[in-house]
């Protein structure tokens, strides 16, 4: 993918700004799943146990980072992957333990989805690209 030549816009493209914020939504989902593990488990994390509260609180803390990034012009992929990792995830999960949740269930499998296919679109990897040329003139907002 090419950035375009001449001078770049400061301002994010609509899909770039809608990944962002459906990152920062999708962002909740392993943050409650961290703090229900760690309430069930009374802060006794033996054995493997502590990775029921690390891979959700990373993949919390990469949706926001990557949120910020892409918002920045600096990545599209650090917002791309988690979102898209905890898609897997969710699915995987439901596939193995059943559709149980009804309307949030689809919720939180729909959100990193979107924010994922949002943050990989041409246009925010180009706008991406753009702003990374050491050498691009931006362009005001407006």
């Amino acid at each position: 993918m090419h950035p375009p030549a001449g001078p770049v816009d400061r301002m994010p493209p609509v899909p770039a700004i809608a990944a962002a914020v459906l990152g920062l939504i999708a962002a909740f989902v392993p943050a409650i799943f961290a703090m229900a593990a760690f309430a069930f488990s009374g802060g006794q994390l033996e054995g493997s146990a502590w990775l029921l509260l690390a891979v959700p609180v990373i993949l919390a803390l990469g949706l926001l980072v990557g949120a910020a990034m892409l918002l920045a012009g600096r990545s599209w992929l650090v917002l791309a992957l988690p979102a898209a990792l905890l898609t897997l995830l969710l699915v995987y999960g439901y596939v193995t333990g059943g559709w149980g949740a009804g309307f949030f269930g689809v919720f939180t499998v729909l959100v990193p989805l979107l924010t994922a296919v949002l943050a990989v679109l041409p246009p925010v990897r180009s706008w991406v690209a753009a702003r990374r040329r050491p050498t691009s003139s931006l362009r005001p907002p407006g």
